[in-house]
């Protein structure tokens, strides 16, 4: 038997109950029922929930470990009422005991197993998450929300209604709100990187500015700020490339930080690999914003027509052409140096001068929108800029 204190809310579909439960006994007496074709009969279609991913699994089961973790939203679960015992609390109004045990059955229907007593009708990704999870670091209370005797057709409703009326944080509204983050990550620095960039003004001769390359191109929201024209990239894009270049595995290095471990390396960490590890782990971030400045300024001299263009179809400062401008950066950057330095612009611009893409050829025809158009365009880049080109456009292949 597992026994929780648990409130009563009362909503349009009816009443349900909300409380808390150690993790380990939740994964006692949880099940779930995926939506699949039935064995029996193949042209029937059985079950509310959808299939595990194996990749978000996985990424749950690691940040489970984290000494940040958390999952504030409830695992909304279903129980048979057979299975389920509410008792009020004398003197705490609207607290009561709830126990779970399995039912024993009858002459009219099967028994019921306490590990099969709650059903997962949202949250099995969390819950499978936990299984693993390391308990020396201390318990992992989920909190839950418990609909007692909902049959097949509330469940799905209840299923659907969370799944499909939630919408997705926008991601680059998460990464702007990294600016209240007080620890040190790769998101954070990528974050600050990026408001910084598109802060940028060069210089200042007399009363004229030169704008940084990336001056009022980022939507810090992912949407068109208000009173400003030529926002073309989303935070979220800029943050992402950026991302490849700093230490992998971005969860535990926010974990590490937290415990004021963010300077130490990871085994077999590399340079070359990631370009900006060094100046990550000396916390030298001035040298990533140079860099990165000197290289797309160094694009921008390249090709000033396609870079500064709004035309529609123009690729080169947006998605597709960031997306593989950033990935060549250290194919770049490797050929230019033998140990991390910053860059100056006329060195990059000395690669960008091998290259013999026209202006009028960074377009949407040529370099089609999304991966495909940046893979082709990253390779042209590698083909054209790299002295070395051969042996690295063996390593693509």
């Amino acid at each position: 038997m597992k026994v929780l204190k648990v409130l009563k809310v009362d909503q349009p579909i009816g009443e349900f109950y909300i409380g808390a439960i150690d993790s380990r006994d939740l994964l006692e007496i949880a099940t779930v029922d995926i939506r699949e074709f039935s064995e029996g009969n193949p042209g029937e279609i059985d079950g509310i929930q959808r299939e595990l991913s194996p990749g978000r699994l996985s990424a749950l089961k690691e940040y489970v470990n984290l000494d940040y973790a958390t999952f504030p939203t409830s695992v909304i679960l279903a129980i048979d009422e057979r299975c389920v015992e509410v008792k009020g609390i004398g003197g705490c109004d609207g607290l009561f005991n709830m126990e779970i045990s399995g039912y024993e059955g009858d002459e009219d229907s099967l028994p019921i197993p306490l590990s099969e007593t709650a059903f997962v009708i949202d949250g099995q990704h969390r819950l499978a998450g936990l299984i693993d999870r390391d308990h020396k670091k201390g318990p992992f209370e989920v909190n839950v929300s418990i609909f007692v005797g909902a049959d097949i057709a509330d469940q799905a409703e209840i299923f659907s209604r969370v799944n499909l009326a939630q919408t997705k944080v926008n991601k680059s509204l998460m990464y702007d709100l990294l600016d209240y983050a007080k620890e040190k990550s790769p998101y954070k620095v990528a974050h600050d990187i990026v408001v910084a960039l598109n802060n940028d003004v060069l210089e200042t001769s007399g009363e004229e500015k030169i704008d940084g390359p990336f001056y009022h191109r980022i939507k810090r929201l992912g949407k068109r700020t208000p009173g400003v024209s030529g926002e073309t990239l989303a935070q979220a894009t800029v943050v992402n490339g950026l991302l490849r270049h700093l230490p992998k595995n971005q969860e535990k290095e926010r974990s590490k930080s937290i415990l004021g471990f963010g300077g130490r390396r990871e085994p077999r960490e590399s340079w070359r690999d990631r370009i900006f590890v060094n100046f990550y782990r000396e916390e030298d971030f001035l040298s990533i914003l140079l860099i990165v400045s000197n290289y797309f300024e160094a694009v921008r001299q390249k090709w000033p027509v396609a870079w500064n263009s709004e035309e529609q179809g123009m690729i080169l400062s947006r998605t597709t052409g960031y997306n593989a401008l950033i990935r060549f950066l250290k194919d770049a950057y490797l050929e230019l140096v033998d140990s991390p330095r910053v860059v100056e612009k006329s060195e990059f611009l000395e690669i960008f001068s091998r290259i013999d893409i026209p202006d009028e050829e960074l377009n949407s025809e040529v370099y089609l929108p999304g991966s495909s158009g940046a893979g082709l365009l990253y390779r042209h880049l590698v083909q054209q800029g790299l002295k070395n080109s051969l042996s690295r456009q063996a390593e693509l292949l």
